[in-house]
């Protein structure tokens, strides 16, 4: 008899707990009127809650520190292909600062490499890349992706500065390992920026946030070309490498002071943001202990494929035009220096379109379903690169190939807000894990371009690169055709945690906020299990009132038992 009763007024509570759920149903609205509170950067008498006069959120300057790290990482790729001009060059003198051969000792290195061995030199970076990019996927899910990034800058800052004493010193091959080495420690970079975002972006504001993170890599070749052709031209070519190299340390000890792995953890961080994060976020950004990683059908998923083709063609129109472009600028006459701020140009023209991309992506997903964002900015992007590169094969004027070489990285960088932040649409759970996959796949192509890029320019003159653009083209042809068929926008069925099992969420001490250790999900077989899932303390409070409601109900049946008895 009480059992009966107990049921049914436990029915009650659950109805109780449903009406309160749906009061709660504006969460997403009052989260955009938070966001919309702290964004502005002017303080009004009304904003008695502001802790500061002026505040600036922290979401914002984590993706800042992050996208000036990852355009710091890309200048200094920059550094080994400005300097190459010089080994391959048959009169390196007249590329820089002075006329004299004598006095253009100073500026110039002392090896004599052919260019399939610095195609060789830049393939190798690659190799070591993707040695350790799916391990650096699992990494981020046990260590702190912001600590993760930030050495991993580091650890190539350190490399960059070795670089002109391997190569004066040391020689070839000790060269080519320490490029090696620089490269394993970059591999980690890009599965832990996916990570950091993880917890640092909201649904409706990842757009912009990563497409500002990733133009940061972009921008990288914009500083990194011009600065090292005017340090090789007017200076000497190793101190482009020290340049670089001391920047990034600068960096990383402010990266050290400002940036915290979650909100969560994060020390002076508003409560209205940090209430709007985690009202925006839901339970994609809860880690558990007994979670295993879908391996088996991520890799066999067909819009991680799609995601995996266009990452090979990513890598190698980026890579392509990272350690070649200058090379291939030097053909038409330009002097050091001249082929470094030409060859920064395109970069510009992607960057600016990369940031705006991220804005229109945002605005044609209120309209449109994600699935067709993704598949008409990558379509469109990667189908007017295709034709820019097979227009490049007539250009006969270096004013002409800077020109379609803009083209190119303008509708490039439409493609960004497309298919490289479709990892999130997948499943923003495992994002770091799917760009550890896909970026491994891709790294494939950056080995291959220089390999290929040194094979077929051997005899040095306009004719070999022409293959290369065929090449080119049909490649991105390819990854548009494959992407527009398989690509997805949804989340995956693999995305969400199993059913039948019971969750152990992370206790985390650094944690802002308390945190349930224990998550009840439905069973699979048993339906009328109440399902409880908390994160922060407004949903522990709703529970822990439905165990006080049942206790007291509890109480009174047993009194009215007693009564009965009596």
């Amino acid at each position: 008899m009480v059992i009966k009763k107990l049921d049914s007024k436990t029915m009650d509570i659950n109805s109780m707990d449903k009406k309160d759920m749906n009061e709660d149903s504006d969460d997403e609205d009052r989260a955009e009127m938070l966001s919309k509170h702290i964004m502005c950067g002017k303080c009004r008498p009304c904003r008695r809650s502001c802790p500061t006069v002026c505040y600036v959120p922290k979401r914002f300057i984590v993706t800042i520190l992050t996208g000036i790290g990852m355009m710091l990482v890309y200048a200094m790729r920059t550094n080994l292909a400005v300097t190459v001009i010089l080994i391959l060059d048959f009169a390196p003198h007249t590329k820089v600062g002075t006329t004299q051969a004598m006095e253009a000792v100073w500026h110039l290195p002392t090896v004599q490499w052919d260019t399939r061995e610095i195609g060789f030199l830049h393939a190798v970076f690659y190799i070591g890349y993707i040695i350790t990019h799916i391990p650096g996927g699992y990494l981020t899910t046990i260590w702190a992706s912001h600590r993760i990034f930030g050495g991993c800058i580091l650890f190539s800052a350190v490399m960059n500065l070795l670089l002109p004493v391997f190569v004066e010193e040391v020689g070839y091959i000790g060269t080519c390992c320490l490029r090696g080495i620089q490269g394993m420690g970059e591999g980690l970079l890009y599965p832990a920026c996916y990570g950091l975002l993880r917890h640092w972006s909201t649904t409706k504001e990842r757009g912009r946030l990563v497409s500002a993170v990733l133009t940061g890599s972009y921008a990288g070749a914009i500083i990194g070309f011009p600065m090292a052709g005017f340090i090789t031209h007017y200076i000497g070519w190793q101190y482009v490498y020290y340049v670089c190299g001391g920047v990034c340390i600068v960096w990383y000890f402010s990266w050290l002071c400002l940036v915290y792995e979650k909100p969560s953890h994060h020390t002076s961080i508003s409560d209205e943001e940090y209430n709007y994060l985690c009202d925006a976020q839901g339970s994609d950004v809860i880690d558990y202990v007994n979670l295993k990683i879908p391996w088996a059908q991520i890799l066999t998923s067909l819009p991680v494929i799609a995601l995996c083709i266009c990452h090979f063609a990513r890598n190698w129109i980026f890579v392509f035009m990272l350690t070649n472009e200058p090379y291939y600028l030097n053909n038409f006459g330009f002097s050091i220096a001249e082929s470094g701020s030409y060859s920064s140009i395109p970069h510009i023209v992607k960057v600016l379109v990369a940031f705006g991309s991220g804005y229109m992506a945002d605005l044609l997903l209120l309209r449109c379903s994600p699935t067709v964002v993704r598949k008409l900015l990558t379509g469109i992007g990667f189908s007017i690169v295709a034709l820019s590169f097979f227009i490049l094969t007539f250009c006969e004027t270096g004013v002409s190939a800077i020109l379609v070489l803009c083209i190119a990285a303008g509708f490039f960088a439409v493609s960004i807000s497309g298919w490289q932040i479709n990892h999130y649409d997948l499943s923003a759970r495992y994002a770091g894990i799917l760009v550890s996959v896909t970026s491994a796949f891709g790294t494939l192509g950056a080995i291959a371009v220089p390999l290929v890029t040194g094979e077929l320019t051997k005899d040095r003159t306009l004719d070999g690169w022409d293959d290369i653009f065929y090449v080119t083209m049909a490649i991105f042809l390819f990854s548009a055709l494959v992407f527009v068929i398989f690509g997805s926008g949804n989340e995956q069925p693999w995305a969400r945690p199993p059913s039948n099992i019971k969750l152990v969420q992370k206790i985390d001490p650094l944690a802002r906020k308390p945190y349930k250790t224990f998550v009840q999900q439905k069973s699979a077989d048993t339906k009328d299990i109440l399902q409880a899932e908390s994160i922060d303390g407004k949903a522990q409070q709703k529970d822990d009132k439905i165990h006080e409601l049942v206790d007291r109900l509890t109480e009174q049946l047993s009194a009215e038992e007693i009564k009965k008895d009596s």
